[in-house]
């Protein structure tokens, strides 16, 4: 066994992993990505304010 049999067989693979899995799904995982992106974000957003008014409202904290 040599080393291009290893990498044919990845390739082969990986070549499987891409029609069988991919191409269904089409648009799909990205979507899902930038959806999931949206939704952190605004999260993250609401707690910065949360921590934000916290902050404001200690007078005993460094400024």
């Amino acid at each position: 066994m040599s080393s291009s049999d290893i990498f044919y067989g990845i390739k082969d693979g990986m070549y499987w992993v891409f029609q069988n899995t991919l191409e269904p799904l089409a648009d799909y995982p990205w979507i899902v990505t930038l959806i999931f992106g949206f939704v952190a974000f605004a999260y993250w957003m609401k707690r910065q304010v949360d921590y934000n008014k916290i902050a404001e409202n200690d007078p005993n904290q460094i400024k």
